[in-house]
């Protein structure tokens, strides 16, 4: 067979086979994983535009534990650089959650009244289409529609939700940013990709399948421009593979995990990782920055094997019913914090002015071919966020304000600092953009 006729018909031959793969009505137990390779009839490699994972055997599955680590065993062999991946066992099986999620007539009648944000089932990050709507709406159309919810856990549901006993001390406990809720009918796929956080993702309902890839392997996999947000993506169809465009992706290896409810998977920073899912399933994820060195100090004192539940712990970004905005994705701002505090100290000064503060912003929002020069209207617009800390207009604030500004107000510079790594919700919008 010519090469040419051998890219047509293995065209045509993988649209049945990835079709056959991701029917919509496929149960999660009929969807075998890792992949089965498929041998090559013809000049084209192996794998050739099938979905990412049929290019080469896996290195085998990620490690697992049948129950979570102590925290500081967790930050020594997974947490802290270079980081590992992990799978924890049922690490959430006496979350509520896990049972009373099941049912979306519980999750209409509790919280339904609550909005989400609302994105393709297909995930397509180069033209992103995101509304948000109550939750009682979705849950009365998403099995017609190709809707998936990915936001921020309302505060209700986190009280539904456990933390494993790895994230309850030291700075792990401290530093959780968010939690996200992830809600399908299935026949979800997510693009390769990674975050700038680090992601304990963890299954209520249904099963998941995740490739794992570590960071090493950029150059590999036709990276997407980031601009600087600190997470990034692939151009490569995930379902179809061209190994004629992308043909180093069959040497680049990866590791598999499949999820149950109850499981949950730690997905560190940096690490490029594609989720699927078939039948209907829900998860959370709780979300915390990366830091250098692990504070155990408190870690004698607190009992962490004791029930813990999502909502008593502290989140920075979080949603309650009448919020108007949905952050997601956000810097930590006690980090932001110590940023300014540390510029001020190498500056040799004791005013922390709008001056400051624009090297942050030409740092977080200016492309690079604009050589991080500000013009008057980006300084007038970082003089207005300044004004949220400067309560008292006085031009500048001290390093003991800085200290003890709440978080609240240190939320409303981040948000002008920085462009959020995730989805923001404000409008609802129309219906048909999904």
């Amino acid at each position: 067979m010519s090469p040419i006729k051998a890219a047509l018909f293995w065209t045509f031959t993988s649209v049945l086979f990835v079709d056959a793969i991701f029917a919509k009505d496929m149960r999660d137990d009929d969807v075998p994983f890792p992949p089965i390779l498929q041998p090559s009839d013809s000049d084209l490699p192996v794998g050739h535009l099938l979905p990412l994972g049929y290019q080469r055997e896996p290195e085998g599955p990620v490690k697992e534990y049948t129950q979570p680590l102590a925290p500081t065993e967790f930050w020594e062999q997974h947490a802290r650089d270079p980081y590992v991946p992990l799978v924890y066992r049922q690490a959430i099986a006496k979350a509520p959650a896990v049972t009373n999620w099941q049912r979306d007539e519980y999750i209409r009648e509790k919280y339904g009244d609550l909005d989400v944000l609302i994105e393709k089932k297909i995930e397509d990050r180069m033209n992103p289409v995101r509304l948000r709507m109550p939750l009682s709406e979705f849950l009365d159309n998403y099995h017609d529609k190709q809707w998936y919810v990915v936001s921020l856990l309302p505060d209700p549901m986190r009280a539904e939700m456990q933390v494993p006993r790895s994230l309850l001390c030291g700075n792990f406990k401290d530093s959780i940013l968010e939690s996200i809720l992830w809600l399908s009918s299935g026949g979800t796929r997510s693009v390769l990709h990674y975050d700038a956080d680090h992601n304990l993702h963890c299954l209520i309902s249904g099963r998941k399948d995740f490739i794992m890839i570590p960071n090493k392997y950029t150059d590999k996999l036709d990276l997407a421009d980031n601009k600087k947000a600190g997470s990034g993506f692939t151009h490569m169809n995930v379902d179809k593979v061209d190994l004629v465009k992308n043909p180093e992706v069959s040497e680049v290896p990866w590791t598999w995990a499949t999820l149950q409810p109850g499981d949950c998977i730690f997905i560190p920073a940096g690490y490029f990782h594609q989720v699927r899912s078939y039948g209907r399933n829900v998860a959370a994820t709780i979300m915390w920055d990366p830091f250098p060195e692990f504070n155990y100090s408190d870690c004698a004192t607190i009992d962490i094997d004791k029930y813990t539940a999502l909502s008593d712990v502290r989140l920075q970004w979080t949603y309650k019913k009448g919020d108007k905005v949905i952050d997601m994705g956000y810097m930590n701002v006690e980090m932001m914090r110590n940023i300014f505090l540390q510029t001020m100290e190498e500056e040799e000064v004791d005013k922390f002015t709008p001056e400051t503060l624009s090297l942050l912003y030409a740092q977080n929002m200016l492309d690079e071919e604009e050589d991080g020069e500000l013009g008057e209207e980006d300084m007038e617009y970082v003089r207005e966020v300044f004004s949220n800390m400067d309560r008292d207009q006085k031009g500048y604030v001290t390093a003991e304000e800085l200290r003890e500004l709440d978080i609240e107000t240190l939320k409303l510079v981040a948000r002008g600092v920085e462009s959020a790594h995730g989805p923001i919700g404000e409008d609802t919008g129309p219906r048909d953009e999904l």
